[in-house]
């Protein structure tokens, strides 16, 4: 009896690794934002910075908060917030699918006047670390401000040590193109 239980419990060290191995959900990441903006007749460029944080609540569940705000040409000034939760399916050790509902808010100064605007944000995509240092993640998000937007994401990251990563990402739909770098600790695994 006890020859079966050393047995199984050797079978199931692997496993246990695998448990250790998954991506982490708590985090804190900074970024430097660039975009522009397709707007009617005329095109808008503008740089920014974000912050982001996110929380695992359960192995599969987690809330996250991110602050966005963009210095635009033609004096327009724009911020944002989203606040949401998300849920993430382990497919493969190293390879999550994710969805999550967010609420998002948005304010925009001009030289014209100003407007706010709050609305729903879903998103849905896979999340995978490819090797020991590199991670990517891409995916489809819509926002349903008073004018709805769907883009794609795309992203990637370099981890340096085991929790710090510099990363890479881009934005795109048919009129917005962005990028954003940035710096993300983590602190849950």
């Amino acid at each position: 009896m006890k020859t079966n239980k050393l047995l199984l419990t050797v079978a199931l060290l692997p496993l246990t690794g695998f448990a250790q191995e998954r991506l982490d959900y708590t985090f804190v990441e900074a970024s430097y934002l660039d975009v522009d903006r397709d707007v009617g007749a005329f095109d808008v460029g503008g740089d920014g910075l974000a912050l982001k944080g996110s929380l695992s609540l359960t192995d599969t569940v987690f809330v996250f908060a991110d602050y966005s705000t963009y210095d635009y040409s033609r004096g327009v000034d724009a911020d944002g917030y989203n606040l949401g939760a998300g849920m993430r399916w382990g497919l493969k050790p190293e390879l999550d699918l994710i969805a999550d509902l967010s609420w998002a808010h948005v304010e925009i100064d001009t030289p014209f006047g100003d407007a706010d605007d709050d609305g729903l944000g879903l998103g849905v995509g896979l999340r995978s670390r490819i090797h020991d240092d590199i991670e990517v993640q891409g995916g489809i998000r819509h926002v349903d401000l008073d004018d709805s937007n769907t883009y794609l994401s795309l992203a990637g990251r370099y981890y340096f040590t085991d929790t710090v990563a510099v990363g890479l990402g881009l934005d795109f739909d048919d009129d917005n193109t962005g990028w954003n770098i940035g710096l993300r600790a983590e602190f849950g695994n």
